[in-house]
């Protein structure tokens, strides 16, 4: 993890010394960090799949279904079907988009939010704990959720200061910051799953059952 958060770093720093046109490219889309971020979450969903038997996997299922929904949200397929982004109020409150695709988006929030749920549920315990220990799964995943926070609050930063009233430009560091902090997020639940993965073949059998 130290390694990880180190080259995260390196990452923020190396396209400041690339010309402008390949600093577009580095976090452009269909640029390099967010095809490998996508990558990262296709690793951890193939992992949790891989590595878990079947009456695991049939219980816990939300598990890679959530690095799947995330890799799509990274390829942008939230907005790829609908006349709006499914994230946008304006889908669901504009007369001029069909009842399908509103019907559509909010299926796909209930599903979302019954996965979340879910892993809160029978998972959040077990994450505490993991937390207070200094377990490399738990910090993992800690990592991850801080890693999306911190790059969803630099993508907003500007849009919810002007609310405010308060005029924001973002800067090159902020944009290479936020691409790179997104990046960390399927590195982070890649190092989370393996680890956990590696214990439970050192030490004992799935606590997931």
């Amino acid at each position: 993890m130290a390694i990880t958060a180190v080259l995260l770093v390196l990452l923020i720093i190396f396209p400041f010394y690339l010309t402008p046109d390949l600093q577009e490219f580095y976090v452009s889309e269909g640029g390099p960090i967010q095809v490998f971020s996508a990558a990262g979450y296709l690793v951890t969903m193939t992992a949790l799949i891989r590595e878990l038997d079947g009456p695991t996997l049939r219980r816990h299922w939300y598990l890679p279904v959530i690095p799947l929904a995330m890799c799509l949200r990274e390829m942008d397929f939230h907005a790829h079907f609908t006349t709006y982004s499914i994230t946008k109020t304006l889908l669901y409150v504009s007369p001029e988009v069909p009842l399908v695709e509103k019907i559509f988006g909010v299926l796909v929030f209930v599903f979302l939010g019954i996965t979340g749920y879910l892993l809160v549920a029978r998972s959040g315990k077990a994450f505490l704990y993991g937390l207070r220990s200094f377990d490399v799964t738990s910090l993992a995943v800690a990592a991850a959720i801080a890693s999306a926070v911190l790059s969803k609050a630099l993508d907003g930063a500007a849009s919810n200061l002007g609310f405010l009233g308060i005029e924001v430009q973002a800067t090159l560091l902020s944009v290479f910051t936020e691409e790179v902090l997104e990046l960390g997020i399927p590195v982070f639940m890649a190092i989370a799953t393996f680890s956990y993965f590696d214990r439970q073949r050192r030490e004992r059998p799935s606590d997931l059952r």
